[in-house]
């Protein structure tokens, strides 16, 4: 095990801004729209996946490219609508990307985020400068499977092992443990247990306390 993390690896919705609950709300107006029931459980059980993964689970049927571009464009504006006035970092986020940026460790993001999602939040936040490497799944297998974070390790030219992932879904967890990072999951919108169970490390509220573990592996 390495001493010391030489990277750091965030999801973006869900850890680095507490969003969920309005993508949540996206999707559940769009499935009745569509004739279809949408609830937490549900919610949870494709967080994290693409589009191109979410909708068949949704509608319970195989649904060509097109139908999947338009109806993940519709569901997409509407959850951009609703969060753009409430566009925020996660408690802690700045603080520790700015130490973690001073004390050498390389940064990146992994994110199943669709471009504009990713351009409202990292650009709205200005945060786009403090990362090193952003990495999109748009032509990656999905998470669960790990190959997201896999990228992002290859591309900050740093050994997974040497680096930590934040992550808020169950879903994002296992696709980091996969990749073999020390994972720790925020807990916006997951109780502690779920992230857990999932493989996390540890689960934290947001980056204000981190465990003493990681604390150690950090630079001061």
């Amino acid at each position: 095990m390495a001493d010391r993390f030489r990277g750091a690896v965030f999801d973006l919705n869900g850890t680095l801004v507490d969003d969920i609950r309005f993508h949540f709300d996206a999707w559940r107006d769009l499935a009745k729209k569509l004739g279809h029931d949408m609830d937490e459980v549900l919610f949870q059980s494709f967080n994290g996946l693409k589009n191109e993964d979410i909708f068949p689970r949704l509608l319970g049927r195989s649904v060509s490219a097109e139908e999947i571009a338009t109806l993940g464009e519709e569901k997409e504006i509407a959850y951009r609508a609703m969060y753009r006035p409430h566009l925020a970092p996660v408690a802690g986020a700045l603080a520790l990307l700015d130490r973690l940026h001073a004390g050498g460790v390389r940064l990146a993001v992994a994110s199943s985020a669709p471009p504009a999602n990713r351009a409202m939040v990292l650009e709205g936040l200005e945060l786009l400068e403090r990362f090193d490497v952003v990495v999109a799944a748009e032509h990656l297998p999905g998470k669960p499977a790990p190959h997201v974070f896999l990228e992002a390790a290859r591309r900050l030219e740093i050994a997974p092992e040497e680096c930590v992932a934040f992550e808020d879904a169950a879903n994002g967890v296992r696709s980091a443990v996969s990749a073999g990072m020390f994972v720790v999951g925020i807990t916006t919108n997951n109780p502690a247990r779920t992230l857990l169970d999932a493989g996390a490390r540890y689960a934290v509220t947001d980056f204000t306390a981190l465990p003493e573990e990681l604390e150690r592996r950090l630079p001061r």
